[in-house]
């Protein structure tokens, strides 16, 4: 035999079930800041944010490489600075063992002794950024003329050649110069134009990013705001099931009141 009735029984319990279930999800929700916690929260929604967790892995990797990219261009920049510095030096060392007449030996060897100083640490330096400049500079001096041909005869001079050239011939040793100053000019406008692309794609691979993150948060954590309000409604809802079963139970001691 019933004792309660059975509609209010069965409303009242269901409502607590209910309840505790929607009261935990959202606990659950609100402890670990995600809206899907496994995949029974949301199959769809779990994949679309798995997929887009990879795409900000990747983004970030790239982010890494670019970083690393730019500060090894810093890096060539700055020793090309140091290498223009020395070329000009050495233009003005060029010019001063041009006046052989004004110098006494001593002085005309200290410049070429601080001539190859300044080759040697541009090379040094170069090489030690990653940019060997060094290979790049040289130039053509006639030497000569072939006698059956009448053609030119050409030797090439580089860098190395410079601190002997200072004193025996100044033209050619300028000549050196002005080509080293117009390499570094032209290897430190490639780095800038290099740089100043990697920066506005890094500037776009940060905005991807952020987009994306977007996207992922939107799908994968919680809305505190509305998970709060659910549990709050979870909360009610419990309280009034109860409030149902009670009732129940006070209608089930009256029929055996009456029973009795």
């Amino acid at each position: 035999m019933s004792i309660a009735p059975p509609s209010l029984f069965s409303t009242g319990l269901q409502g607590v079930r209910q309840s505790h279930a929607l009261l935990a999800q959202s606990s659950e929700r609100l402890a670990t800041g995600l809206q899907i916690n496994r995949g029974a929260d949301d199959p769809a929604g779990l994949i679309a944010s798995e997929h887009l967790g990879g795409q900000l892995s990747s983004i970030h990797s790239k982010i890494n490489a670019m970083g690393r990219t730019n500060m090894e261009l810093s890096i060539q920049e700055g020793t090309l600075s140091a290498a223009s510095y020395g070329v000009r030096d050495l233009s003005g060392l060029v010019v001063q063992g041009a006046n052989a007449g004004g110098l006494t030996d001593t002085e005309s060897a200290a410049i070429v002794t601080t001539a190859s100083g300044i080759v040697q640490s541009i090379g040094t330096l170069t090489n030690a950024s990653g940019n060997p400049i060094m290979g790049d500079i040289s130039i053509e001096r006639q030497i000569g003329t072939d006698p059956g041909t009448g053609d030119p005869i050409y030797e090439t001079l580089t860098m190395n050649d410079l601190p002997a050239l200072i004193g025996s011939d100044p033209e050619s040793a300028q000549a050196l110069v002005d080509e080293a100053s117009s390499v570094v000019a032209s290897r430190q406008a490639e780095i800038g134009a290099e740089q100043r692309s990697n920066e506005s794609m890094q500037r776009a691979m940060d905005e991807e990013f952020i987009n994306v993150a977007r996207a992922q948060s939107s799908i994968r954590d919680t809305d505190y705001a509305k998970e709060a309000s659910e549990s709050v409604r979870a909360s009610i809802l419990g309280k009034a099931s109860i409030l149902v079963l009670q009732i129940g139970q006070e209608q089930s001691a009256r029929v055996l009141d009456l029973l009795a």
